[in-house]
């Protein structure tokens, strides 16, 4: 099933060439670096420089204002300009991280609902591999130092010389329908009143469609069938690819495990409409715009 780029679901456009057939070139990284073309996208321990209600997108010049040790990704090219991430965390807080006097280093789950999908995108890279390097400086093989490779596409230990790679955490995440209504569901970390669909991490050896059908047994009592692909989502918070699901459920029988899901409800699609609406029941709210919950909640009702 294919979307136009208006429906895509946020973080999941494309607007970079990778260029992995270039950035294994340490000296190709660095002149790009230094072209005063490139682009730097600032972020402060994953959050994006906000300037207005645009992200900013800084000269390669401005790399000079960030300490010298300051980690810096490749992201792509975009008509034959640069991208890189750089980390700004270095700095005692927000307000004193380079260039926060041009505007404010905001939280991206808040500044997804006015940034453009090829932004978001673009900052949804640069603060999943940022978080990535960050947490990923020995190796797992043998405990040695490892160091950045391609551009910060992969680390590389110094001492056995393995590769590691970005690490990606499958989710599978279901919307249950039943007849003309679809279950929506609380997670005790949720605020009262914030419903979705529920979601589960893969586990191994298992499909995505399974771990729906399983998530949704062990979550909520329900017997799924007819497990239905929709589409999928990165999710860099930090480093999920979410999967979205459309599925049958036999009856509406719940029997919820309290310590994922705090209360779930049998939502009707008219009443779903209404909240998409803005109306609808006052003691239910749906998922924000930039999520694949949302997605699939309005795939539903809509379809």
């Amino acid at each position: 099933m294919s979307d136009s780029p208006d429906e895509l679901c946020l973080f999941a456009a494309e607007p970079l060439d990778r260029a992995s057939e270039l950035r294994a070139d340490a000296d190709w990284i660095a002149h790009r670096l230094a072209d005063e073309r490139s682009f730097i996208v600032p972020l402060y321990k994953g959050d994006p420089l906000i300037v207005g209600d645009k992200a900013a997108f800084l000269s390669a010049a401005a790399r000079a204002e960030f300490p010298r040790e300051a980690q810096t990704i490749f992201l792509g090219l975009r008509n034959d300009r640069a991208y890189f991430a750089l980390d700004a965390s270095a700095a005692g807080d927000a307000e004193t991280a380079p260039f926060a006097a041009i505007g404010r280093y905001t939280a991206l789950r808040e500044a997804a609902a006015s940034l453009s999908a090829d932004d978001l995108a673009v900052i949804g890279q640069g603060r999943w591999l940022l978080d990535w390097h960050r947490r990923h400086s020995y190796c797992a093989n043998c405990g040695g130092s490892t160091e950045m490779g391609e551009g910060g596409a992969k680390r590389v230990c110094a001492l056995c010389e393995i590769e590691h790679f970005p690490r990606t955490d499958p989710v599978a995440i279901i919307l249950a329908v039943h007849e003309d209504s679809c279950l929506l569901g609380r997670n005790p970390r949720f605020p009262p009143g914030f419903v979705s669909a529920l979601a589960g991490f893969v586990e191994a050896a298992e499909t995505p469609e399974a771990c729906a059908i399983r998530e949704l047994r062990e979550e909520a009592g329900v017997v799924l069938k007819n497990a239905r692909y929709q589409f999928s989502q990165p999710w860099p918070f930090p480093s999920s690819l979410m999967m979205g699901f459309l599925g049958d459920a036999e009856s509406r029988t719940l029997k919820l495990d309290e310590r994922e899901i705090v209360e779930a409800h049998w939502v009707s699609r008219s009443e779903v409409l209404a909240m998409l609406g803005g109306a609808g029941r006052s003691d239910l709210r749906l998922p924000p715009r930039f999520t694949i919950a949302r997605r699939l909640i309005e795939r539903w009702a809509q379809g």
